[in-house]
Formats: structure tokens, C-alpha cells, sequence
């Protein structure tokens, strides 16, 4: 008995050192040359992304007024479910970038004055 509950307790924790699990990055930034400031982001790379020589697909997680980069990895729990998404195969491991657009200015759009272009900053940079 002893013997088998050790085997048991040993096979759990292979299991669980072998599970693997994606990683999520919420305070990176980077200059920006279009919107002259720094840019803060996050991003969610899949499990197998440090061990893979594959091309990634590459999906930009927008988030909603008021908040930032942060309200998906903490309260949209990103990593949780895109993990269990790979995992169950109902998504393909991809990174998540999740942009900062809390800037005071709304949306994800230049303004029609051309003084501040998140959008260049978004598809350029």
C-alpha cells in the first residue's frame, strides 16, 4: 500500500513539473518615435514558445476605456483560459499582445487633428 501510494504521489508530481503552462509579461514598454513617450504592453507567449522553432500567430487584445494592459492578464485572466483553449485544442498556441491605449486620448485611432497617431504607432512601430 505504502509502495503504491508513493507511485501515486510520484506520477502527480511528473504530471504536474510536465504541465505546461504559457507566460504572460504585463509591465514591458517601448519607445515610441511616433508618439514621443514610452508605451507600455503586455504579452502572452504559449507553452511550447521557448522551446519552439515555429512561427507564431500573433493576435493584439484591445482593451476597453478606462483601463490598460494590465485589465486582461488580471481580470480577464489571459492566461488561464488561452492556456486551457491550447490545451483542449480549441485555439492554436499564439502570442497575445496587449497594447496600452490609456493615453487620455480615446480609441485606437489617430486624431483627425494628426497630433497624436496611435494608430501609425500601432501598425508601424
Amino acid at each position: 500500500m505504502r509502495n503504491n501510494l508513493l507511485l501515486l504521489c510520484t506520477l502527480m508530481c511528473l504530471a504536474v513539473s510536465n504541465a505546461q503552462t504559457g507566460k504572460v509579461f504585463d509591465a514591458l514598454t517601448m519607445k515610441s518615435e511616433i508618439l514621443k513617450s514610452e508605451r507600455k504592453f503586455a504579452v502572452y507567449l504559449p507553452p511550447d514558445y521557448e522551446t519552439s522553432n515555429r512561427s507564431y500567430p500573433v493576435l493584439y487584445l484591445l482593451h476597453g476605456a478606462g483601463d490598460d494592459q494590465t485589465g486582461w492578464v488580471q481580470f480577464g485572466e489571459v492566461l488561464r483560459i488561452t492556456d486551457n483553449a491550447i490545451k483542449e485544442g480549441k485555439a492554436t498556441p499564439m502570442v497575445i499582445v496587449m497594447p496600452d491605449a490609456n493615453t487620455g486620448t480615446r480609441g485606437y485611432f489617430n486624431s483627425i487633428k494628426g497630433d497624436w497617431r496611435y494608430e501609425d504607432f500601432f501598425l508601424k512601430s
